[in-house]
């Protein structure tokens, strides 16, 4: 069976727009121009993709804020990069398991944990 993530990637080669309203997945693309075969897999996985769009909202959106947020300058260290790196990868393997509850708690300590970083960064050396 096909993985969500190619069915979302050949959606996005076809330039076939997916979004979620209402909880349902809706196809902002023309039916005409989703292939059957394709338009049917969508159907199947219809509850796979709502979870993993609605994953991929979660991070868009945390990710904006952060770099929102960052102050210009910023240049984090090693040590910085492997707290926020350890998070990412949970937020990746939340995603990868379809935890949207669990992810959205990862987005933010990400979030949280990027903003105390960037306030430490500020005050400078002390």
């Amino acid at each position: 069976m096909e993985a969500v993530t190619d069915l979302i990637s050949e959606c996005e080669r076809r330039s076939i727009r997916l979004e979620i309203q209402g909880g349902r997945v809706v196809c902002l693309t023309p039916r005409r121009d989703v292939p059957d075969d394709l338009a049917e897999k969508l159907h199947q996985r219809k509850a796979e993709i709502i979870v993993r769009l609605e994953c991929n909202r979660m991070i868009r959106q945390m990710l904006d804020n952060v770099n929102r947020g960052c102050p210009s300058g910023w240049q984090p260290s090693p040590a910085d990069w492997c707290r926020l790196d350890s998070i990412q990868w949970k937020i990746d393997a939340g995603r990868d398991a379809g935890d949207i509850d669990g992810v959205g708690r990862l987005c933010a300590e990400y979030k949280a944990k990027a903003g105390r970083l960037f306030e430490r960064w500020k005050r400078g050396p002390g």
